[in-house]
């Protein structure tokens, strides 16, 4: 279905064009076309639901540096992009030299640098709001949520919270929007070759903080926006329930959903991540048809094994796998899902990320503790031996490898964790730390 519709939003020069030429309803049609792809796809699970069970293999048995993107849809239509680039290590702590010659947030001279004069009052200019327009949509309370207008500014400097204060000089130069003049108090920080080049709004801002990249992914995992609807009866003698006619509804634009039904990339990063599952002996999630007996089941080929599993096969089989741990493994081999196995990787670049264990998960915690330390691990017995000794539990491993001297463990556990949750998990993880370990 998706492909038939794919065909018929596109142009050709031998057909008519009386559908994308229709203006709203055309963008009516475009929605209706993705709300079919998703109803389908829908209706496939809901069929299937029951097809599918899952359960433990062991029921069974009994400068730019790195960077990511992900696109939103606001109400007005257009797609924009949030892009988060890792700098260099270098650049860990820009000066302001550094960050004027990558941001400015003043007026270009129009006599100098017309081009960038011109791109600036296009795209860069906040407002006019406040006393000028206190009908704009920055507007609250009688106040700019946005904190326009600026302070003037010297020079750049940093506060000390590691936040840069861009330079905004009283140059006297100014733009002119719906007759206000506006000066360097009204730029959104840009940088300069970028709004020439591309033609568009780009703001660009230097941050050192953890909450851009759960700002970014939140808008990954979010989904579409939503919206509330009712249905009424147009016969008023009808007693109506109002709980039954109150409706949780998706808001999707019509620009979104073509994007969508092109399949567009929503969200990009780079490096990839690899993310690495890990369990304990005969643990791993096995997916199968709830009409297939057990015991067939479990003949099917390579049910037993994991990532996980083969990481040790590889260790087994290969001197150079035995030199990395279990999270520097992708960085020099490659999961093949369809044949699962690793194989040594011949370009690109990836890192990865063994799957977060609670500290409530017993030995699963300390076996993910002892992941990122061992080597070469064979089997799940090697995990546990440290000194030639093989140790009943994980846990005991860890007290051997001298881990659980202090509370080292405890902290590294928040310090990791606190890169990627939230505030209110944080706090639950704390308090389980504190009751519980």
């Amino acid at each position: 279905m998706r492909q038939y519709y794919c065909f018929r939003l596109q142009q050709r020069l031998n057909e008519g064009h009386t559908l994308l030429q229709a203006g709203r309803l055309f963008q009516q049609y475009i929605v209706d076309c993705y709300m079919a792809i998703e109803e389908e796809r829908f209706r496939w699970i809901r069929n299937n639901q029951q097809k599918l069970r899952s359960d433990l293999f062991s029921g069974l048995m009994d400068a730019v540096h790195r960077g990511l993107y992900t696109i939103e849809f606001q109400k007005r239509g257009l797609p924009h992009a949030h892009i988060l680039l890792f700098l260099h290590p270098t650049m860990k702590n820009p000066s302001a030299d550094h960050i004027d010659k990558i941001i400015s947030a003043e007026i270009p001279d129009l006599n100098v640098d017309p081009d960038g004069y011109n791109a600036v009052n296009k795209f860069m200019i906040h407002g006019p709001c406040g006393k000028h327009n206190s009908h704009s949509p920055c507007m609250m309370q009688d106040k700019c949520t946005k904190h326009f207008p600026k302070k003037f500014n010297d020079q750049t400097t940093v506060d000390t919270n590691g936040f840069p204060v861009y330079k905004r000089r009283n140059t006297g130069i100014h733009v002119e929007k719906k007759g206000v003049f506006l000066d360097n108090r009204y730029v959104v920080p840009y940088h300069r070759n970028l709004i020439v080049k591309f033609d568009a709004h780009i703001n660009v801002e230097i941050c050192n903080y953890s909450r851009s990249v759960k700002y970014l992914f939140k808008y990954v995992h979010k989904g579409s926006d939503r919206t509330t609807a009712t249905m009424e009866s147009i016969d008023t003698t009808q007693e109506m329930d109002e709980i039954k006619t109150y409706l949780d509804c998706r808001y999707i634009s019509a620009t979104e959903a073509c994007w969508r039904i092109f399949q567009f990339d929503i969200h990009y990063r780079k490096p990839a991540v690899e993310r690495l599952l890990f369990h304990l002996p005969g643990e791993h999630t096995v997916i199968f048809e709830e009409s297939k007996c057990l015991e067939n089941v479990l003949t099917i080929p390579g049910i037993e094994k994991t990532k996980f599993t083969e990481w040790l096969e590889a260790n087994k089989n290969y001197d150079d796998a035995r030199e990395l741990t279990y999270s520097d493994f992708p960085t020099c081999w490659v999961w093949n899902s369809k044949d699962k196995t690793w194989t040594r990787r011949k370009n690109g670049l990836a890192i990865g990320r063994i799957y977060f264990a609670h500290p409530s998960s017993g030995e699963r915690f300390y076996m993910r503790m002892l992941l990122n330390f061992v080597k070469g691990s064979t089997s799940f017995e090697s995990i546990r031996t440290v000194n030639g000794v093989t140790y009943p539990t994980f846990k005991a491993a860890c007290y051997a490898l001298g881990l659980l001297d202090d509370d080292k463990e405890w902290i590294d556990c928040l310090t990791e964790v606190a890169i990627w949750a939230t505030g209110n998990e944080l706090r639950h993880l704390f308090v389980t730390i504190l009751i519980h370990c």
